[in-house]
This record gives structure tokens, sequence and C-alpha cells, in this order.
């Protein structure tokens, strides 16, 4: 097991989320969280069990509240298995094949035993159509974290690009490259 995510299973933080302290419901008030709460499908899983595998798809916002999970991803050959991220409680997966009919990116498969929390697309479609003002609220805070994980992905390419091992040129036009394609093709 790697030290980081031994250092999450450790820290004492990293036990259980007091659901008003999620990225996923910042802005809720204490009756709008129980009713989100209300609709999600509440799941226990062992330590090593996969909950989403990279090319299926299975529609959820994922919210961890206990235990550690890992986000992996496999190469373009399917030979090695890389982690991207370690995930703790308060973390939401998910939510790139959540609004797209895409299959998932990644692996989450969990680091010791876990408790997520899991909002359909059903459950958010009927909060939109009966509590539109918590709908948007989640929509709002999804936003923010997707918009912070792009910004972290773009340190990390920039630290990435500005590796010696490859002429810079090189690895400054692919990832311009890269980057006016991520934003020419997303459609909104």
């Amino acid at each position: 097991m790697s030290s980081n995510i031994t250092d999450l299973i450790n820290n004492s933080q990293a036990t259980e989320l007091d659901f008003k302290e999620s990225p996923l419901l910042r802005g809720l008030n204490q009756k709008q969280i129980e009713i989100v709460v209300s609709v999600m499908e509440h799941l226990c899983y062992e330590a090593n069990t996969l909950i989403l595998k990279q090319g299926e798809q299975n529609k959820g916002l994922w919210l961890i509240s206990e235990g550690c999970c890992e986000v992996t991803r496999y190469s373009r050959n399917h030979e090695k298995h890389r982690v991207i991220a370690v995930l703790g409680p308060g973390t939401i997966f998910g939510e790139m094949s959540f609004f797209r009919k895409t299959p998932h990116s990644a692996n989450v498969r969990t680091v010791s035993n876990s408790t997520v929390h899991m909002l359909s697309q059903d459950a958010f479609e009927q909060l939109r159509l009966d509590s539109s003002e918590i709908a948007a609220t989640i929509l709002i805070n999804l936003v923010s974290v997707v918009s912070e994980r792009l910004k972290l992905m773009d340190g990390w390419v920039c630290a990435l690009t500005e590796q010696t091992e490859v002429p810079a040129n090189n690895k400054y036009e692919e990832w311009h490259d890269f980057r006016a394609k991520l934003y020419r093709e997303w459609n909104f």
C-alpha cells in the first residue's frame, strides 16, 4: 500500500463525513441535506471492491462518507494500472459520466471498508422537478468541483511539459493542441 493511501486511511479526518461538510451539498440547509440523503442509495463495500469499472456505464454521482478509495486507469494497451487519485470522505466521483452518455474513464476501487452514497440520474431528475433550488445548488457545487479538478490538471500538465526529457517545443505544442481540442470540442 502506498504511503499516500496509508496516510489517508490513518488520518483522523478520514474516518467519517458530516454531510453538511460535503462539497456536493455545500450551501444546503439541514432540511435540504436530509432530502438529498433520503433519495441517495447508501452502500457499504469491503476493502478491495471495484465500485466503478473503466469502460462501463453506471450513471450516478458518488459521495464517499467513510473509508478510502483509489481511482485507477488502464494504460492505452491495457497492460498497466495507474493510480490517478486517492479519495477520502467528502470526495465525489462519477461526475464525468453522470451527465454524458459516456463510459467511465477510470476504475474506482475501495482501499479500506467504505461507505458511499450514490445519487442516481433518476433521483437527481426527481430533485430537479420537486426541489429545483436543491438541484441547482448541487449543479453549482459540481461545477465548482470539476473546475478545481481542471485547474489542478492544468498545473500538472504544465509541470509535465516543463520536464527536460522531451524538447520543450514539442511538449508545449502538444499541450496547446490538447487544450484547444479540449475546449473546442466541448458542447455546452
